[in-house]
């Protein structure tokens, strides 16, 4: 069962694009202090890509954390293991499993990283990249949900 709704999804990734400077970085303290594994474990991989290629990936990520944020049941703690678990998977079945449990955090995951009307676009090796750590954010937050469900 999906907890994000296409509607939600539009709603959220809208809202948080139109936000200011000030209301992006409080978000991101929130997020830092609510889902610290989850965004260590983003931050670290998707750093590892060049500045403007992780711009896009750490935007995508706060708007996936945010969207879930959203949801009821709200998803609980994402513990480091879970993430290495979901990591561990080969990137076929951790992508399927995204389509899946959220087709509309996935359809967004593919929007957002193939926009051609961005200022900056991604390489093929840059979009593989921040698939594989987007998905497994994803997974892990649909997991957690489950576990409140």
């Amino acid at each position: 069962m999906a907890y994000v709704s296409h509607e939600l999804m539009e709603k959220t990734w809208q809202e948080v694009a139109s936000r200011g400077v000030g209301p992006i970085g409080r978000m991101q303290k929130r997020h830092q202090k609510e889902r610290k594994a989850l965004v260590n474990f983003a931050y670290v991989h998707i750093f590892e890509l060049r500045e403007d290629a992780a711009g896009v990936g750490l935007f995508v990520f706060h708007v996936i954390v945010e969207v879930f944020s959203r949801v009821t049941p709200r998803p609980g703690k994402v513990r480091q293991s879970a993430i290495d678990r979901v990591q561990a998977q080969p990137a076929e079945e951790l992508a399927q499993q995204t389509r899946q449990c959220e087709p509309h955090v996935a359809q967004y995951l593919v929007d957002a990283l193939t926009e051609e009307d961005d200022d900056v676009a991604l390489s093929e090796e840059e979009r593989v990249h921040c698939a594989w750590v987007l998905q497994a954010v994803i997974v892990c937050l649909h997991r957690a949900c489950e576990r409140r469900a």
